[in-house]
């Protein structure tokens, strides 16, 4: 019988080799697993649309702490009401089911921010610090500063 000098490349695969195959499969496949996340994760911070909402929330209620005389925070931390200097209409500003909603003079029913769990304000000096926790456990906080000026 003829010997070739490549005889033993016609063995097949050994079980040795058959293993670093499974060794690399297995390297490769945790790396795509790491990327996949990481890529989860970027997105849960960069576009989501609770935190564009959040922004634009802010936003609006910051026009509202502009020539304030006076801010209270009634109900169980849950609501604020603002006077202001200028004698008008008293806004008060507070959770309803899973809504921050306006009101103005105690009427009416303006939504501001929806999908909210949980509401509370806290006051500490000019400070007005808001805490907003929504259903999926996140925790968002802005604290404020108020003039208040006095007549």
């Amino acid at each position: 019988m003829f010997h070739s000098k490549w005889a033993h490349l016609e063995r097949g695969y050994t079980i040795l080799e058959a293993l670093y195959q499974l060794v690399v499969f297995l390297l490769f496949s945790q790396l795509i697993i790491i990327i996949f996340l990481w890529i989860q994760k970027q997105n849960d911070i960069y576009l989501t649309a609770e935190h564009t909402m959040w922004e634009i929330f802010i936003n609006d209620f910051q026009n509202y702490l502009v020539n304030i005389k006076e801010i209270k925070v009634t109900g169980h931390q849950d609501k604020i009401e603002l006077t202001y200097i200028d004698d008008s209409a008293s806004i008060q500003i507070g959770q309803l089911t899973d809504v921050i909603r306006k009101q103005v003079r105690h009427l009416g029913n303006v939504p501001m921010l929806i999908g909210i769990q949980n509401l509370k304000f806290e006051i500490q000096g000019n400070d007005l610090k808001m805490i907003v926790r929504f259903p999926d456990g996140k925790v968002k906080e802005r604290t404020f500063f108020v003039q208040i000026h006095s007549k």
